[in-house]
């Protein structure tokens, strides 16, 4: 190579040597930028992350805290909810209930359902009230119940608890509380005698008239009304509110003091005859438990319907009964008959002189069974009760006092020739029907 080309080599090696340098100093420069610029871009999405994680974290915090309340509150109600349901059913009387997550109703606690109970024949329409510490709102027009803070609604329902052959719906059993000028439907006629239209149901009081002439044992009775054919002329059914709730209290105390003192009554003997057995059973009578269908014969169909009304009283009762000063019933239909009407120890209830009769729902429980007279009692006898491992020997009061046929009367006849029953409380039995009948 010449000289020449030498140092043109040289030039151009320098030239692309500075070249390389200020490319290499400009990359540097750049990459320097980048990097600055990148650090604030971590800088800047460090305080994003920061603030988006405390955004995140208060977030999650008040979740946590509306969820935790929420589930409190589902834990204060299902607690509720097990102490209600582990609460004796009030079987004696009207419930208000409420519908479970499950579908399944349940009873409000006793101090809710009164409070309820209370503002509905009050003739509210809405209220408040607290529950274990929870309020709710109530509404009797769509029977609600909703949940103050959750707003969580839950159907109600108001169960009577009256007896099924009385035919009364909730509903209108429910209206029947309201005050008059509210729409319970009352005109100022008695609809707690209701006059029985039924053919077939007068059929079967007929037929119960018939069919409990007989003794216990089947056989006849030659008695005045044992030899006659009763003939059924009206009927009432009595659906009295207030006397079966009283009924249905001196029941279940009945039951309450057996169990305490251990007593477990003995069967009726001997047992009422098969028409009455038969009809008792149709309309729910507790026979195990020693309650009776019977009859009660009155002078005055004025005085049966006040019977209905106001209940049987043994206060007003005649003295100077075989069994004391009580209210007196039969199982036999000839031998009340003799007290359907003013003659009836001489004469058969007719056209002219038509015959009264009650058909009673009676709480027998524990009888006592009479020897002979006992004129002077006003209330059963007692018997003694022998030591238990919770209670020492005592005496306990009978609940009711049988004269069975065949004992000694002191009358001329010299025996009882029927099968009577005694009470002592005039909340003891319960009126179902009043008969009106003549005899053939």
């Amino acid at each position: 190579m010449s000289e020449k080309s030498k140092d043109a080599e040289i030039e151009r090696l320098k030239s692309a040597a500075a070249t390389s340098e200020k490319n290499k100093d400009a990359e540097i420069k750049r990459l320097k930028i980048a990097a600055a610029m990148s650090d604030a871009e971590i800088k800047g999405l460090k305080a994003k992350l920061e603030s988006e994680k405390q955004n995140c974290w208060w977030k999650m915090s008040s979740q946590q805290n509306s969820r935790s309340a929420e589930i409190e509150q589902m834990m204060n109600e299902m607690c509720s909810m097990v102490r209600r349901l582990h609460l004796p059913p009030q079987v004696d009387g009207e419930t208000w209930q409420y519908q479970t997550n499950s579908g399944e109703w349940a009873e409000f606690q006793d101090k809710a359902n009164k409070e309820l109970m209370l503002k509905f024949q009050e003739g509210q329409q809405t209220c408040e009230m607290t529950i274990d510490g929870i309020a709710y709102d109530y509404d009797f027009q769509v029977m609600n119940q909703t949940n103050k803070r959750t707003k969580k609604a839950r159907s109600i329902r108001f169960c009577s608890n009256l007896p099924h052959h009385w035919g009364i719906t909730d509903a209108d059993s429910l209206k029947m509380l309201l005050p008059v000028n509210q729409g319970n439907g009352q005109d100022g006629s008695d609809d707690r005698i209701c006059f029985v239209t039924d053919p077939a149901v007068m059929s079967t009081l007929e037929d119960l008239l018939n069919g409990s002439k007989r003794r216990h044992d089947g056989t006849g009775c030659d008695c005045l009304h044992g030899r006659s054919t009763f003939r059924l002329v009206e009927a009432y059914q009595v659906k009295n509110r207030e006397l079966w709730r009283r009924y249905q209290r001196h029941v279940r105390s009945i039951l309450d003091k057996h169990k305490q003192h251990g007593i477990k009554p003995r069967v009726i003997d001997p047992p009422v005859g098969e028409a009455l057995t038969r009809f008792a059973t149709d309309i729910q009578v507790d026979l195990v438990g020693n309650e009776l269908l019977l009859f009660h014969g009155t002078r005055e169909f004025d005085l049966a319907k006040t019977i209905a009304k106001e209940g049987f009283d043994n206060r007003i009762a005649r003295s100077g009964g075989l069994y004391g000063s009580g209210t007196y019933f039969a199982a036999q239909t000839c031998k009340s008959a003799q007290y359907a009407t003013n003659k009836g120890m001489q004469e058969k209830a007719s056209t002219q002189l038509m015959g009264t009769m009650l058909v009673a729902r009676v709480a027998i429980g524990d009888p006592h069974y009479a020897s002979g007279p006992c004129k002077n009692l006003t209330r059963p006898p007692t018997k003694n009760v022998s030591a238990s491992a919770s209670n020492s020997a005592h005496e306990i009061r009978y609940d009711s006092i049988i004269a069975k046929p065949g004992i000694p009367n002191g009358q001329s006849n010299g025996v009882q020739a029927h099968m009577e029953f005694v009470t002592f409380a005039p909340e003891q039995a319960y009126p179902e029907y009043i008969l009106r009948f003549i005899e053939e």
